[in-house]
């Protein structure tokens, strides 16, 4: 099977891949070009495809992850690398690791992937691909949970048996078994593993087992396929996961079985050679961006904190911008709204976007991005608010006064970076970026900063 490892917004061209002048192309045959663009187009609505199609090429956009047809495996990684300006080759194997690295930290952070951050180090292989990795993370969490005790349940059952059990169907007793006195139709509730859960579990495990290629992985998935061995292999919809109550006794499997819905969300039959399927494990890097900066600023930022909440997506605190009727219209809901001691708000959202060094105008932040945190600004009552960016290199903060009708400065739109090409399994990283989103915090909330509290402190004594 031919493997690419590209990055976002890398172009691949249909064609034989032979160099073009001093510049080395990204080409795939035509077959397997063609597998590709009809796996994106038909399985995959317009505005969640994977590629942006033209004529005799495609780009990738702003999905990372696997994307596997007959005959070929690509790999798209985020171009976090490009983001931070190095002048690292980001085709080497160590650019490459690194990259996967830190988005599985990211994942993890996020709660895409079930994995405790920690373990990513240890289960993350310098030359497996991020298929292989994503793979072992599952399986490897999955046994750990299996082994503490499948998910157990009462299932309800209807069945033609020998001795009464249950609620006897009338109806059905007369239909079946007028001249068989010695049986009983009945309906029935039977404690078992053979649950909803378990049989998303079991297919995860089974679609896994086609593609993995790590003989380590595999053994861990079959395990996981012994202790669901009462299971039935069953087809899983989409609909089976909403029939799912989360509950006390089957949380732990929560995370879990949000890595399977878009494992066999990605997984569906082509109609090429006899019936192969196709797999694909992809993220959105805008979500995992968002998700990442809330996860990261609630578990390592605001414990600095004495009154500082993170809400994502505004919590319980979502608004209306305008209202008619009685009815509320625009429903605004920041990515992350932050609330401090005094009352003060700030409004974050995060953009993965690669801005332009212009010095004058808007510098590359879209039209549309301004309006709508002026939008969230003024009805959220925030005296700043905040579009941050991965940082990429020669890019300085930027901020925008907002105007009233007399054209006084008021409130202030502010843009901000963070740098994610850093080590971020090393505790010194990790924390020089909680650093980096403190100040962004203190600044938007208008609170003083460590080094001023401390002078404070300082003098008092």
């Amino acid at each position: 099977m031919k493997r690419l490892v590209v990055n976002e917004h890398t172009r691949i061209e249909r064609g034989s891949g032979l160099a073009a002048g001093s510049q080395v192309r990204v080409c795939l045959d035509g077959h397997h070009y063609d597998r590709l663009r009809a796996f994106d187009r038909e399985n995959r609505d317009d505005r969640d495809r994977v590629f942006d199609w033209s004529d005799g090429y495609a780009r990738t956009t702003q999905w990372v992850g696997v994307v596997q047809v007959p005959g070929v495996q690509i790999e798209i990684l985020p171009k976090i690398d490009a983001l931070a300006g190095t002048e690292a080759n980001p085709d080497t194997e160590e650019a490459q690791y690194e990259t996967r690295r830190n988005l599985l930290y990211m994942l993890s952070v996020s709660g895409d992937v079930p994995v405790r951050s920690r373990d990513v180090a240890r289960l993350a292989i310098r030359q497996a691909p991020l298929s292989e990795t994503l793979s072992a993370l599952f399986a490897d969490r999955l046994r750990q949970e299996l082994l503490r005790g499948s998910e157990r349940a009462y299932q309800e059952h209807e069945g033609n048996l020998r001795s009464f059990k249950g609620k006897l169907l009338v109806a059905r007793q007369a239909l079946h078994n007028a001249a068989h006195r010695e049986r009983f139709y009945c309906r029935f509730d039977e404690f078992s593993d053979d649950t909803i859960m378990n049989r998303i579990f079991r297919a995860a495990c089974r679609a896994l087992l086609e593609v993995t290629r790590t003989p380590a992985t595999q053994d861990v998935l079959r395990q996981c396929m012994l202790l669901l061995d009462g299971v039935a292999d069953a087809g899983i919809q989409e609909a089976d996961f909403g029939r799912i109550a989360i509950t006390r006794q089957n949380e732990r499997f929560e995370d879990v079985l949000r890595f399977c819905r878009l494992l066999l969300a990605g997984r569906t039959p082509t109609v090429q050679g006899g019936g192969t399927k196709t797999f694909s494990l992809l993220f959105d890097m805008n979500k995992v961006f968002e998700r990442f900066v809330a996860a990261f600023l609630r578990r390592y930022v605001t414990p600095r904190f004495m009154d500082v909440e993170v809400l994502p997506h505004a919590g319980h605190h979502k608004r209306h911008l305008m209202e008619s009727e009685g009815q509320g219209v625009l429903r605004l809901e920041p990515d992350m709204l932050v609330e401090g001691p005094g009352g003060r708000r700030l409004v974050m959202d995060t953009k993965w976007k690669l801005l332009s060094r212009a010095r004058r105008g808007r510098g590359g932040v879209a039209e549309s991005d301004l309006y709508q945190l002026y939008a969230y600004t003024r009805r959220y009552g925030c005296a700043r608010s905040v579009l941050l960016y991965p940082y990429t290199q020669g890019l300085e903060p930027r901020n925008f006064d907002v105007l009233d009708a007399e054209g006084e400065r008021r409130e202030r739109v502010v843009v901000r970076h963070v740098r994610l090409h850093r080590n971020l399994q090393q505790q010194a990283e990790r924390m020089a970026l909680a650093d980096e989103l403190e100040a962004i915090v203190r600044e938007g909330l208008g609170l003083a900063d460590r080094t001023e509290n401390s002078l404070s402190a300082g003098s008092a004594a």
